[in-house]
């Protein structure tokens, strides 16, 4: 698993850098473990084995949780999801539409996510922009990486005489 530009992604339990992630699955439910390589030990058998660092990065959905949320359409993912920004906002836009069109949203609480989301636009529209231009230097930046392989190969062909 990857961070920004290639680097190791950093464990959120502990701070150190993850080597895989682990997926478990115990029953219906899916979770998931940062594993840490830490070198190699000898046991006390005198073989040597790998010595890792586990820390639990949770589930893949909150089931017991995400009930008590269910008037909003939302279920609550674990930290590893990706996409789950996006997922919620997208449940809670529709669960706003789908009170207004059931007659379940009075009008003060109509009036209050107005208010809300008209306060909310303006940092919305910048979050917008902001998110334009990272993935614009992301994908630059994987192309400068991409032509640099590229150019790398090339140069040992050449010295190869290949």
């Amino acid at each position: 698993m990857e961070g920004q530009h290639g680097e190791a992604m950093i464990c959120p339990r502990c701070g150190q850098p993850i080597s895989y992630i682990e997926r478990q699955r115990r029953g219906s439910q899916v979770y998931y473990l940062a594993v840490h390589y830490l070198g190699y030990e000898r046991g006390p058998d005198g073989k040597v084995r790998k010595k890792v660092k586990k820390c639990y990065l949770g589930p893949s959905a909150y089931v017991e949780v995400s009930r008590t949320h269910s008037d909003l359409g939302l279920t609550l993912k674990g930290l590893i999801e990706e996409g789950r920004e996006r997922d919620y906002m997208e449940a809670l836009a529709r669960s706003v539409r789908d009170r207004i069109r059931g007659g379940r949203l009075t009008a003060e609480g109509a009036r209050d996510l107005a208010a809300a989301l008209s306060r909310f636009s303006e940092e919305l529209r910048e979050l917008a922009r902001e998110l334009s231009e990272y993935a614009a230097e992301e994908a630059a930046h994987k192309e400068t990486a991409k032509e640099a392989v590229n150019e790398t190969v090339a140069a040992k062909k050449a010295l190869s005489g290949h």
